[in-house]
């Protein structure tokens, strides 16, 4: 886990500075559209991440978010679907670095749901269960996973996990650009 986020740490800060949720003039249209490009990265990652056969240790049916994030969008109903963007992990170590980008980011949803709570009024079960993700039990769910990570991944796979990881995050940087476009 630490070599991976190490490998990953520009790409990481460059997706983080690209989300608009922190900025305090955030409007909740604004939200309704960062909700609608995220569904488009996540949902089609999601899909092809439950086809690849991940191990059972890394609880795959309970991590997924994209539910959430349909739910969110509900509370906004004239924020139109966008296009999905298409998923390419060759496997399953590729598919664990996806996943540890969709999990990392429930560790920053935390501060960001306590945000969106307190400017936009949002809450778990009003539009903003997919930045509450797993609430008190974020840590948890991140140190399993974390851990599941460090016994599970061969050494001989690491570069194909950061080389997944890299990819996914290209996905959110790439569709963060075009809302702030």
């Amino acid at each position: 886990m630490s070599r991976l986020r190490e490998a990953t740490r520009d790409q990481h800060q460059a997706v983080e500075a690209l989300m608009p949720v922190m900025q305090p003039t955030l409007t909740t249209a604004d939200y309704a559209q960062l909700l609608s490009h995220l569904h488009a990265v996540v949902h089609p990652l999601e899909a092809q991440l439950l086809t690849l056969g991940l191990p059972n240790v890394f609880d795959l049916q309970r991590r997924t978010k994209a539910a959430l994030l349909r739910r969110d969008l509900t509370w906004f109903p004239a924020v139109p679907t966008l296009p999905s963007v298409p998923a390419t992990l060759a496997g399953v170590a590729e598919g664990l670095g996806a996943l540890y980008v969709l999990e990392g980011a429930t560790l920053g949803g935390q501060v960001i749901s306590r945000h969106l709570h307190h400017t936009l009024g949002l809450t778990p079960e009003r539009g903003g269960a997919y930045f509450f993700g797993y609430g008190s039990s974020t840590r948890q769910m991140w140190q399993t996973f974390s851990h599941a990570m460090n016994q599970w991944v061969p050494q001989d796979d690491q570069l194909r996990v950061i080389a997944g990881a890299h990819s996914t995050f290209q996905l959110f940087e790439h569709r963060l650009q075009e809302l702030l476009s």
